[in-house]
């Protein structure tokens, strides 16, 4: 082999190794947020449809914009944990910061809920 081809194939190579390590990284982020309680009551503008165009229901959640840039996007499943999990279809109000909203079908079961704060690690296999 020539020299020129000898250069070629270890860059080729290194570039495949290189595109197999990004491929599996996992990395985790420890995010704070506050759980708070809705129903169909705080929903009236929208007459109780998400923003992924379905209704609210018990299993779903809205997230603050802040949130939906952190990767928390429409569709994605999280775990809350001891609480259950849930999948994101809604967003909060923009001025929303770090909030996460649990529907709940009930106007006294979400008083009761009322807001909580937990620590989200979220996990990301790229």
């Amino acid at each position: 082999m020539t020299r020129i081809n000898l250069l070629v194939a270890r860059v080729v190579l290194l570039g495949i190794c290189m595109l197999c390590i990004s491929s599996v990284s996992v990395w985790a982020e420890e995010i704070k947020i506050s759980l708070t309680a809705h129903t169909l009551k705080e929903c009236y503008h929208n007459k109780g449809q998400t923003a992924s165009g379905q209704f609210v229901r018990t299993g779903i959640v809205a997230v603050s914009p802040d949130l939906e840039r952190k990767g928390l996007r429409l569709g994605t499943k999280i775990k809350i944990s001891d609480i259950g999990t849930f999948i994101v279809k809604d967003r909060t109000n923009r001025r929303n910061r770090g909030n996460v909203d649990i529907y709940f079908p009930s106007y006294e079961k979400a008083l009761q809920f009322g807001r909580q704060n937990y620590t989200f690690v979220q996990t990301r296999t790229d």
